[in-house]
């Protein structure tokens, strides 16, 4: 598995030269503030491995520091090295052989798949859950899983299209073939049918125009005939045209004389009818001249009855106007009466209430100066108890003061002897710790020790087994009757050698016995000391667990203190002062209260409850009796003003002349005159609406005679229409018809004779203009044939024909070959988009541990495809529906949706063996509790999955934390933190110390 040891960055924007950093093998921290060159780092490491930088496109030459030529990154992995450089003019050159780090991957896909599975940079909008489905869709096909399918499935749709246009073009090439056949056939069968149609004699075409022409005119039908047509030289066109019109406009002539012929037997009916007709208006005429003569008489008298009935409705309305006028002079008079009697009886009434007003007023001001009395003896007893009641809850307050002060004074005791035990445990863990540290340097040195002795007494042991096996060799091959030592060469005999022999087999070194010793010796002692140290680190998590509940008891002590001093009755910054400002407010509250005693002694006695409540009572209805008599004084003064105002409406004007007894009389003589006026009316109306009806009946006697006249009218100009139809004039006749008769059969006699001798002619033009035909015929099957012969210009069209059957078979089997695969691709790439939604199971897991909101522990992703195009939809639950990711999602939970993305598919779709994950600031929107849960999924990534992790944060506090987790669970990791300089940004390798546990 490769790991990515160290980055060197040389002029990378604000990077100055020569820039190393070492990285761990499990988790390096970059720590910076933002501006500072976090996110060039990782661009560094996307230009080292892909030559290009995604988020510059193709013009990546402003990445060079300003004033320099080149910018360089080299990524030092264990087998290689790989270096990207670019200069001022743009010109990019890598080294380095990258193909065991991503094999089979075209460098095209690397940029993406780095960011589906590497690395999380700062480009949200490209992100897969923020991102369009059309660009996530093709980021996920660039998987190694699929991409083949894809690319496959992206080119065979051109494929197929070139393919099926074509097979359209041989199609229609076929087709036109076919034409082409058809065609030779067609004419081969015109040529053969005119020339047996052309069989006779023939008259010269001149002698067929004069005859059309001579036809023409004794049917006075030339001047009908397009002008040349039988000009000469004629053809055999401009015959069959002009013998074509002639001949229609002939028939067209016989049906017209024979329609008048048919229409002349009605003649006689006509003229019957005509003079039925003629009759009948004459009488009716006579009728309508009676009938006006007796509507005008008529209508005079009744005129005359209008103008009398008139007349009288006049006089009627001269006598109700007077009438109207003298009752108008009664009604003022009797008004005027009245007002003056109301006016009288108002007065009195206004001076009555006056008096009652008066009487109120003085009894109410007696009571209201002596509820005024009691009630200001009132207010000064409540005020003096008022304050007695304020210094009595000042004192209860200084009393309550008090004894937060002797609170106050217990609580700074116990805060010093806190301090006190406190600064004794330090001084205990410092001395623990000295002692932890003399013990695990001893513990170190028994390791090495073991080590030691372990080595040595494994090189004893191996060398005693291969002396064993040497001798045990010898052993096997001596002969039994050798008596020199093979080694030695010294004769001890047979027997005595093979004696040697065993006990040389069975002897065990003595030095391998004193390794073993020393080996069980040195456990031992490490055993020992490895209780030491557990012994040594129990005491010093006790001194700092209780160090530690001091410190929280110190805490709660001094915020207890903090209370203390800004409590609003102590204000004070120690418990001196605060005593003090007690005892002078509590002598100020004494002197207060002997001066408002001395103060109560001058008062007047307090009324009584009972005789105040009396005094005030009737002092309200005093009041209340005030106003009901000043509310009836106002209205009385009201009703007195109206009806002065009455009066004087009445009054105003012209006086009037005439006594109430002559209004009288008058009155009732216009009644009388008016009733005798009506009497007239209703007679003269009378005889109006009997003359009305019978004016009525005389004008529709009129209306129907004229109806009736002018429907004979009508009558008689239709019976002219149809005279005139049958081509006559005048109006009808017997003798004009019997005429016109026996000269339409004459006429149409010629106009047979003539039609007759047109279609003889027409037969003669038809056999002229077949043989034109078969000699056009002729010549267009001998410009297709050129110099093949008819019968092998058709055996040619047969075998085109049958090859081009032959290629477009061909192609029907490619084309549904191709449809085959396309079919398959379809279902093959829908398995690799199942595959690649099986992240997210492990994503919704990695969701759970990051994200609080639960709805997006059940994010998805829909990987499919639509017009042949890679789609890709992250989606969370919003109610009954989904809703897009970025739609719901805040940064922070935006950024952990992606993070445990890539962590997901980084795990699920392994296609490099460099398993590393680059991330730019991640918990850039997080606080350090939501970033521990991204740590801790972080952790778990190193140890269990073996991921070398880069990651990068502003935040100096998460940076330490995540530090201190990875070296607490034994994680081999670094810190780095970049700092500007007036040569560039460099970097510092940051050196953390654990706290003693």
């Amino acid at each position: 598995m490769s790991k990515l040891n160290s980055i060197t960055l040389s002029n990378l924007r604000k990077f100055g030269a020569g820039v190393e950093i070492e990285l761990s093998p499990g988790a390096t921290i970059v720590l910076a503030p933002n501006g500072t060159g976090k996110t060039t780092l990782f661009e560094a490491i996307e230009f080292g491995l892909t030559g290009r930088i995604a988020r510059l496109h193709d013009d990546i030459k402003h990445v060079i520091r300003d004033d320099e030529e080149f910018a360089q990154v080299s990524l030092n992995f264990a087998d290689f090295t790989a270096t990207s450089k670019i200069t001022a003019a743009g010109n990019v050159s890598q080294e380095g052989d990258l193909t065991t780090l991503f094999p089979g991957i075209p460098e095209n896909d690397l940029p993406f798949l780095l960011r589906l599975t590497h690395l999380l940079d700062q480009r949200e909008n490209e992100w897969i859950v923020k991102a369009d489905e059309k660009d996530a869709g093709s980021q996920l096909a660039k998987l190694p899983i699929g991409r083949e399918g894809s690319r496959v499935g992206a080119t065979l749709p051109s494929v197929r299209r070139s393919l099926t246009e074509q097979k359209n073009r041989e199609q229609q090439g076929l087709i036109d073939l076919e034409k082409e056949l058809g065609e030779w056939n067609r004419l081969i069968q015109e040529r053969d049918i005119a020339a047996a149609g052309a069989i006779g004699a023939l008259r010269p075409q001149e002698h067929l125009a004069k005859a059309i022409s001579e036809a023409a005119v004794q049917t006075q039908s030339l001047d009908q005939i397009p002008p040349g047509l039988l000009s000469e030289p004629v053809n055999q066109d401009t015959l069959a045209l002009a013998q074509s019109a002639l001949l229609d406009i002939l028939r067209i002539k016989v049906e017209r004389v024979q329609a008048l012929i048919v229409g002349l037997a009605e003649a006689d009916g006509l003229v019957e009818s005509f003079s039925a007709v003629r009759s009948r208006l004459d009488a009716l005429n006579t009728q309508l001249a009676s009938a006006n003569e007796t509507l005008d008489s008529h209508s005079k008298i009744r005129t005359e009855n209008a103008t009398l009935l008139q007349e009288h409705q006049t006089n009627i309305q001269l006598a109700q106007q007077e009438l109207v006028s003298v009752g108008q002079a009664l009604e003022r008079l009797v008004n005027e009466a009245g007002a003056r009697q109301q006016v009288d009886h108002r007065n009195q009434a206004l001076t009555e209430v006056a008096t009652a007003v008066r009487n109120a007023e003085e009894q109410c001001a007696a009571l209201q100066e002596k509820h005024e009395r009691n009630l200001q003896i009132r207010n000064q007893h409540t005020q003096l108890d008022n304050q007695f009641q304020s210094l009595d809850q000042t004192e209860k307050q200084l009393r309550e003061g008090q004894r937060l002060v002797i609170e106050w004074e217990a609580t700074e005791e116990r805060l010093n002897e806190n301090r006190k035990e406190s600064d004794l445990l330090e001084e205990v863990l410092a001395h623990l710790g000295a002692e932890l540290a003399e013990k695990r340097a001893a513990q170190e040195a028994c390791k090495a020790a073991e080590d030691a002795a372990r080595v040595h007494y494994q090189a004893l042991s191996s060398s005693a087994d291969a002396i064993r096996q040497a001798v045990a060799s010898i052993a096997e091959h001596l002969p039994p009757e050798q008596e020199s030592c093979p080694l030695c060469l010294h004769p001890h005999g047979a027997a005595e050698l093979q004696d040697r022999v065993a006990k040389a087999l069975q002897a065990i070194n003595p030095s391998l016995t004193s390794a073993d010793q020393r080996l069980k010796a040195a456990l031992e002692a490490l055993a020992a000391s490895d209780a030491e140290v557990a012994t040594a680190l129990e005491a010093v998590g006790d001194c700092q667990a209780k160090l530690a509940a001091l410190d929280d008891i110190r805490q709660v002590l001094e915020r207890e203190i903090v209370q203390f001093r800004i409590d609003p009755i102590l204000a004070s910054d120690s418990v001196p002062l605060a005593k003090e400002s007690l005892r002078v407010q509590l002598d100020g509250i004494s002197s207060s209260r002997k001066s408002l005693i001395n103060r109560r002694a001058g008062l007047e006695p307090l009324v009584a409850q009972e005789v105040f409540e009396q005094a005030l009572h009737a002092y309200e209805i005093a009041v209340a009796a005030l106003d009901q008599a000043r509310v009836q004084h106002s209205e009385a003064l009201t009703r007195l003003d109206q009806a002065v105002a009455t009066l004087s409406a009445l009054t105003t004007g012209t006086p009037i002349g005439r006594t109430l007894e002559e209004l009288t009389v008058q009155k009732n003589q216009l009644d009388d005159r008016i009733t005798e006026l009506n009497g007239k009316v209703n007679t003269v109306q009378s005889a109006l609406d009997a003359q009305q009806s019978q004016l009525l009946e005389l004008r529709s006697a009129v209306r129907t005679i004229e109806e009736a006249i002018r429907y004979a009218q009508s009558q008689l100009a239709s019976l002219r229409a149809s005279w005139q139809g049958l081509g006559l004039v005048g109006d009808p006749l017997a003798e004009a018809a019997q005429a016109r008769a026996s000269t339409l059969r004459s006429t149409l006699v010629d106009l047979e004779r003539n039609l007759r001798l047109l279609e003889n002619l027409g037969v003669e033009i038809s056999a002229w203009a077949k043989l034109n035909e078969s000699q056009l015929a002729q010549r267009l099957i001998d410009a297709q044939r050129l110099d093949r012969s008819e019968e092998s210009f058709f055996a040619y069209l047969n075998d085109r024909i049958a090859f081009a059957t032959g290629q477009l078979a061909d192609l029907t089997k490619l084309s549904d070959a191709m449809d085959a695969l396309d079919a398959f691709l379809k279902k093959e790439i829908g398995n690799v988009q199942k595959h690649v939604s099986k992240v997210v199971p492990r994503w919704q897991a990695l969701l759970k541990r990051v994200v609080r909101e639960t709805r997006f522990h059940e994010a998805s992703l829909k990987f499919f495809t639509h017009y042949n195009k890679e789609r890709a939809e992250v989606s969370v639950p919003l109610g009954n529906k989904s809703a897009p990711v970025p739609d719901v999602a805040s940064e922070a939970q935006l950024t952990d949706l992606q993070l445990t993305f890539l962590l997901s598919m980084a795990m699920s779709h392994q296609w490099s063996p460099w398993k590393a994950l680059l991330l730019d600031d991640p918990t850039q929107h997080h606080d350090l509790v939501h970033a521990s849960a991204v740590f801790d999924v972080l952790r778990d990534y190193i140890v269990d999955h073996g991921f070398q992790v880069v990651i990068a944060t502003h935040d100096a506090l998460q940076a330490r934390y995540f530090l201190r987790k990875l070296q607490n669970d034994g994680i081999d990791a670094k810190i780095w933190t970049l700092v500007p300089t007036e040569h560039g940004v460099t970097a510092d390798e940051g050196h953390w110390k654990q706290r003693i546990r």
